[in-house]
């Protein structure tokens, strides 16, 4: 069959999707993978068939687009149900729709996507679950389609809160801003829309999720378990990171600003790293010349722009990360007990919060993070035996969950 996956051009949500594609191309599929031009050397890199739409989405380089996450300030989308208000989802869904998802996703991208898949005629769509243009490429081409998760699903459940909020009020009051803005996009198309169908696209025909079941959300939904399985893109890792230091290693891996993140105006990055420093261990931080500014820090530090998590984890006694979901996959993939400073941008808090509560590691608010507060929770890590074996525990539990291609059999059901 013909398989057609939509993504972001950001590379950690192509990175997610990657082993999927190579388990339908190893099953004899035909693959390709659409997204903005700049992410189109990222797809090729990955030995996958990029299909380049619309215009580069810049993410990181430009100052437009959604700040600090629209949907999640807007509509309270971490909310539990019980606590979600008609004004909350109402708010959500009116600024989501026309800021959020367009930045994402805007209408040449659209174009561009419903004409190349209207060509081509895919027989699965799988989109990334913040390209709501796939799904809308599928109806319009008559695919199936499945939306490919990448960490905790606040948009069900935020979607299923506005729909349960909306029929619950008075005729004059049901607004629809999810309807309208999909109803526009497929008219544009030839396409009618209705309810059942609006739920469809926000949510998938099937659910491909690769967040371990006890830290997602339950949800009434066709729901497709697949293992995480890490990929960091193309880059060789140095041969240090294969040999097994003297004393234990601990990866420093932030994942966005370490000034945003770590202590913000209360303490620098140098600080928390140089304090990490004092214990018994190799620190290996992912920091930038940026983030150093100039610093000379301790001889047990080995500073790295940029190394593959799964070729350093293997070798690592403990990880100090922001949460983000490819980290964070990679991490428990490996069993290694983490710290988690949590980024703001999405499920990071969460699911540190799941981490921390099954005993895999701790989680330390960014707000409270001091020197003497970092190295007591890292040292905990080390010391504690319960926190190994608990992340150990995860780690069994995710090698068998059914892999890509394990879920590639039911895929091909769905496009059948």
């Amino acid at each position: 069959m013909r398989v057609l996956i939509t993504v972001i051009a950001v590379k950690t949500h192509l990175y997610n999707a990657v082993p999927l594609a190579w388990a339908l191309r190893a099953a004899g599929h035909d693959v390709r993978v659409a997204g903005q031009p700049d992410l189109a050397d990222a797809i090729t890199a990955a030995g996958l068939t990029a299909v380049p739409v619309g215009e580069e989405l810049a993410m990181g380089r430009s100052s437009s687009g959604p700040r600090g996450q629209t949907f999640r300030a807007h509509g309270g989308g971490m909310l539990p149900p019980d606590e979600l208000t008609w004004e909350h989802a109402l708010g959500a869904f009116t600024v989501a729709c026309p800021v959020e998802y367009e930045f994402f996703a805007d209408q040449t991208v659209l174009d561009d996507l419903v004409g190349y898949a209207r060509q081509w005629q895919p027989d699965l769509v799988i989109w990334d679950a913040l390209t709501f243009s796939g799904a809308i490429a599928a109806h319009a081409s008559g695919a199936a389609h499945a939306r490919l998760l990448f960490g905790i699903d606040y948009v069900t459940r935020m979607y299923d809160g506005f729909v349960r909020l909306r029929d619950q009020q008075p005729a004059e009051r049901r607004e629809d801003p999810v309807a309208e803005w999909l109803a526009g996009r497929l008219a544009r198309y030839g396409c009618e829309s209705h309810p059942g169908l609006d739920r469809e696209l926000m949510t998938g025909q099937a659910c491909i999720d690769p967040t371990p079941s006890w830290m997602q959300t339950p949800l009434d939904l066709p729901w497709l378990p697949m293992r995480f399985v890490p990929y960091n893109g193309g880059e060789a890792a140095p041969d240090w990171v294969y040999e097994r230091p003297d004393r234990p290693r601990v990866c420093l891996s932030l994942g966005m600003s370490g000034r945003d993140l770590f202590g913000g105006d209360q303490v620098s990055v140098v600080e928390l790293v140089t304090a990490l420093a004092t214990l018994d261990v190799e620190v290996v931080a992912t920091l930038t010349a940026g983030q150093l500014d100039g610093a000379r820090l301790p001889d047990n530090v080995r500073v790295v722009d940029f190394v593959p998590l799964n070729d350093l984890l293997p070798t690592c006694a403990a990880i100090v990360q922001h949460g983000g979901f490819g980290t964070l996959g990679n991490v428990l993939t490996h069993g290694v007990p983490s710290l988690t400073v949590p980024a703001p941008w999405w499920d990071e808090r969460d699911l540190g919060r799941h981490l921390h509560e099954r005993g895999a590691g701790l989680l330390l608010e960014p707000e409270r993070i001091t020197p003497a507060a970092l190295t007591d929770a890292v040292r905990e890590l080390l010391t504690d035996p319960r926190h190994r074996e608990n992340a150990e525990d995860v780690r069994r539990e995710i090698l068998a969950t059914p892999s890509p291609a394990a879920v590639t059999s039911a895929l091909e059901q769905l496009a059948g």
